[in-house]
């Protein structure tokens, strides 16, 4: 359905169907925003769908967005002003890891860990896993963090766990 189809509804009839959609159920609220947005609704939130429809409803009962906002908008959404920056999260999680070729021993429940550093990521008995925190998570049984399980911050740096 076109979007820039005018909606002949008065302030009167906009108000009364805003007050239909506290009583609508969610598939019926999902079917007018198809009608209302001439897209998809992919949200099943139904607070979510009556806050947005009733928001439509006002937009289009009171003539949508002015051609200054529409243009300002679009400046905004031109990609060529945008300054764009890689994620550099794989470095910075080097930054705080081992190096590869060291064992990090702990001593929990009375027992030793062993986990050896590999350039693909760690080893613990025979398993491997991605993270740190995921060995962490194996050997305490819950969920915990490799920083606060094995004291290891930065490459290099030994703290509770060894590191050798």
């Amino acid at each position: 359905m076109n979007t820039n189809q005018k909606h002949h509804w008065t302030r009167a009839e906009a108000d009364e169907k805003i007050q239909q959609l506290h009583g609508m159920k969610t598939r019926e609220l999902r079917t007018l925003w198809a009608e209302l947005f001439g897209d998809y609704c992919y949200s099943w939130n139904a607070p979510f769908l009556r806050r947005r429809l009733e928001w439509r409803i006002n937009t289009l009962v009171s003539g949508g967005i002015s051609e200054r906002a529409q243009k300002r908008a679009a400046e905004i959404m031109d990609d060529t002003l945008l300054k764009v920056r890689p994620w550099r999260y794989k470095e910075r999680e080097l930054a705080h890891s081992p190096l590869p070729q060291q064992i990090i021993r702990k001593h929990y429940r009375g027992e030793l860990h062993e986990v050896h550093c590999c350039e693909w990521g760690y080893e613990y008995r025979g398993m491997r896993f991605a993270s740190l925190s995921a060995v962490a998570t194996h050997i305490a049984g819950y969920h915990v963090s490799c920083t606060k399980f094995f004291g290891v911050r930065v490459r290099g740096e030994q703290q509770k766990g060894e590191l050798r």
